[in-house]
């Protein structure tokens, strides 16, 4: 497996959880929106981490661990990962499971075309090892193949990519992630984790699971992740967690910002933003610090239509 640096960035802004143990896969399974009792070592999983609410406490990339199969490993900010860890830890009580931070290093490999050298595992959460590490396909919202790569620290590679542009990717292709400024923030369907594959209602109990599937079942959720932009020649100081405005009623927040990074290419800064969908459409939408900029709405690669509500 050959690439260049400029294919790969470094995502120093993400932590590796691993657990492990006879119980760690069952002890897992209860604690998570989505299935993971029986991942196969060929595919990951998108899930989140709720507290009894419902609201999230961290949204991780989960797969196994690829020499026992019986461990479970976690990609996950590293803004909440400690937090996490002893948040999910005190759940343990007898479960034969233990959750470290590990030393593994994450990248993003982002490929415009397969190469003769290498190629990218096609289908979204897809998993294939190689001789630096693991590689996770990431989802994408064109024709740019992406993955995450998972090595040791001693066998990390030069990459010169820069990670705006992985984080923007990820907005574009509609993944969000909980960060310290959004813990316990959003339900799993104000990011749209249940529309992308990371709530499985039919899996069991977990955390919070009586109020995502109430949502889910009884009601209409009103609230959405959506996908915006300003226009501007340079990075904007706007932070998850940060308020988005109706410029009609700026007197009181019509949603908050999930996740932002500076789209250099486009000479933009892109906003996955929780909203409110009704009417939507028609809203000015702005920032309390660029009210004189308005928020291009986008399309996500896929629709709230698409939603079991």
């Amino acid at each position: 497996m050959t690439f260049t640096s400029d294919q790969l960035c470094a995502l120093d802004d993400f932590a590796v959880l691993h657990i492990k143990g006879p119980e760690a896969r069952s002890f897992m399974q209860a604690q998570l929106t989505n299935a993971v009792d029986a991942l196969s070592s060929e595919q990951a999983v998108l899930a989140g981490f709720c507290q009894a609410k419902g609201r999230l406490q961290a949204t991780m990339i989960v797969y196994a661990d690829p020499v026992d199969a019986q461990n479970l490993y976690a990609i996950l900010p590293r803004s909440i990962a400690e937090t996490v860890r002893k948040r999910i830890s005190m759940f343990l009580l007898r479960a034969k499971a233990e959750l470290i931070l590990s030393d593994l290093r994450v990248f993003g490999i982002s490929q415009g075309a397969p190469t003769s050298a290498f190629a990218l595992p096609a289908t979204s959460y897809a998993v294939q090892q190689g001789p630096l590490g693991t590689l996770i396909a990431a989802p994408s919202h064109n024709e740019t193949a992406r993955a995450w790569l998972i090595c040791e620290a001693d066998k990390a590679p030069p990459a010169s990519a820069d990670a705006s542009q992985w984080s923007t990717a990820d907005m574009y292709a509609g993944l969000a992630w909980i960060q310290e400024s959004t813990y316990e923030a959003f339900l799993p369907q104000d990011i749209n984790l249940d529309i992308i594959g990371g709530v499985n209602f039919k899996k069991g109990c977990f955390p919070g699971q009586e109020v995502v599937a109430r949502l889910h079942y009884r009601t209409t959720a009103k609230r959405r992740a959506a996908l915006g932009v300003i226009s501007s020649d340079q990075a904007l100081d706007l932070l998850a967690g940060q308020d988005i405005f109706d410029a009609a009623q700026p007197e009181r927040p019509f949603g908050r910002i999930i996740n932002t990074a500076y789209d250099a290419i486009q000479q933009r800064q892109v906003l996955l933003m929780e909203v409110l969908i009704d009417g939507l459409e028609q809203k000015t939408l702005c920032t309390a610090s660029e009210m004189g900029k308005t928020i291009q709405n986008m399309a996500l690669p896929y629709g709230w239509e698409i939603a079991k509500y």
